[in-house]
């Protein structure tokens, strides 16, 4: 399969509620290097303040870096990505997998059902550009590293 993976972006939000700093540290918790992180201020859904906190990895090292270290990360969770690829791939090709947010901030990588999420999003590039070529790319790529 002709393809790779464009970039990776990682993000969160940072409730009124809650210390930036401890949705930082959730989201270090998936990088096994130095990055950093870009925030931006809103106003959630009642006017309440949130930020937004992203990390754009658009290098090819550290995409692989990371990629590796985020399958070795999710272990056994990775059938589970593949078993569901086809629900997590959207019309432009992103691949969405969600990490539950309260646990990383603990040291523990586990997929989310819930809302408020880390939100790790892989947008994946194939040639010729099909779904099922997308499908079969984001599957591959759970499965070699």
């Amino acid at each position: 399969m002709k393809g790779r993976i464009e970039w990776i972006k990682i993000s969160a939000v940072v409730h009124s509620t809650e210390d930036r700093n401890k949705v930082g540290e959730a989201i270090a918790t998936l990088f096994p290097f130095e990055f950093e992180i870009a925030v931006s201020k809103a106003k959630g859904h009642y006017g309440n303040p949130i930020e937004y906190l992203e990390v754009e990895l658009s290098r090819n090292r550290e995409i692989k870096i990371f990629w590796n270290h985020f399958l070795d990360l999710l272990g056994e969770q990775v059938k589970e990505v593949i078993e569901t690829v086809e629900d997590r791939v959207d019309e432009q090709n992103v691949l969405h997998i969600r990490i539950d947010k309260q646990k990383a901030y603990l040291g523990e990588v586990v997929l989310s059902q819930r809302g408020d999420p880390i939100a790790v999003k892989v947008k994946l590039v194939t040639f010729p550009a099909k779904r099922e070529n997308v499908i079969q790319l984001a599957k591959e790529l759970c499965t070699t590293s």
